[in-house]
């Protein structure tokens, strides 16, 4: 495993790689052409989602490359590239909604060669741009073997249960959030980590996280995640109900039984839509935010499903 900064759309961001490096024009290894891409949900730092690709990678084949991509800005840059990420200000459409579906699909026409099998797990909002990627890129639609849509927030965020609590409660405070945020930068290292351990053991959240959390929680993070929040609230509305059924047979959708940012209700809408689709509700009390707690158990599903894909097609 490695962690890389490369730049997209215009924007530094952090790709963590496992078997191959992103290196443009490279070639997929000879015999292989499977790629497998991790698009993560909010808060869109790649470093949550280690745990639960390292599990993944050890039930595929050992030459399938495993990329995690998060969100535009969202990771507090290097101090060596600070002043090379676009100003938030004027240049907030790289950041923005539309910014990051723009983000995602240079990621993949840059670094993914032309011949490659795509395989997209992505979680939460992380799910929304997948379906736009299917959407917006022909290419890209017809290089997918499946998506794996993790607890998918693809309609009507604003309506559920935690988006309602969200709004009332911690989004009126985002502004002093990042307020704080930037007194908080300015500390030692040493206090930041003794601030991030305390506030981990008080909600167990695993330390191994701890380094993940010091990425989030800068200013100019907290910013861009702060927008991609309002317009998710905003913009996401209807399901894309067209898209799903032209790509269904390359969808796959994990739904949890008790999820406050995808209700049941969503499921069961679906399935009645798209009885055909291939969609399913966790049976094993996985959590929403996987990566903290869950993350073995659903690495080893999803795990399972792609090493059964890749094995029953010929490369």
């Amino acid at each position: 495993m490695t962690e890389t900064i490369v730049k997209i759309n215009g924007v530094p961001t952090e790709i963590i790689v496992y078997n191959h490096e992103v290196d443009e024009g490279v070639c997929v290894n000879s015999g292989r052409k499977d790629v497998v891409i991790i698009i993560t949900g909010n808060h869109g730092v790649p470093g949550f989602y280690k745990e639960f690709a390292a599990v993944i990678q050890s039930k595929l084949p050992k030459e399938v490359p495993i990329w995690i991509i998060g969100h535009a800005g969202h990771t507090k840059p290097p101090d060596d590239l600070i002043h090379d990420f676009p100003d938030f200000e004027k240049e907030k459409h790289l950041y923005d909604m539309s910014g990051n579906v723009q983000h995602k699909i240079d990621f993949i026409k840059k670094f993914v060669p032309p011949d490659a099998k795509i395989h997209i797990i992505s979680h939460s909002i992380g799910s929304w741009i997948n379906l736009k990627l299917l959407k917006e890129s022909s290419s890209i639609a017809n290089k997918v073997v499946k998506s794996y849509l993790l607890f998918p927030v693809i309609e009507r965020v604003a309506e559920t249960p935690n988006a309602r609590f969200f709004t009332r409660t911690i989004y009126r405070l985002s502004a002093f959030i990042i307020f704080l945020s930037s007194f908080f930068a300015l500390l030692p290292s040493l206090i930041q980590i003794s601030i991030i351990r305390l506030v981990s053991l008080v909600y167990y959240i695993p330390s191994s996280l701890n380094n993940s959390i010091m990425k989030m929680y800068h200013p100019e993070s907290l910013k861009r995640l702060d927008l991609i929040i309002a317009q998710s609230l905003k913009y996401v509305r209807e399901r894309d109900d067209a898209v799903i059924a032209q790509h269904k047979d390359k969808l796959f959708l994990y739904y949890g039984v008790n999820d406050g940012w995808c209700p049941l209700d969503y499921y069961e809408d679906l399935k009645a839509k798209h009885p055909n689709i291939d969609a399913c509700l966790c049976d094993q009390g996985f959590d929403h935010t996987f990566v903290l707690k869950d993350a073995i158990g659903v690495g080893n599903m999803v795990g399972d499903l792609i090493n059964k894909s890749i094995s029953s097609r010929k490369n």
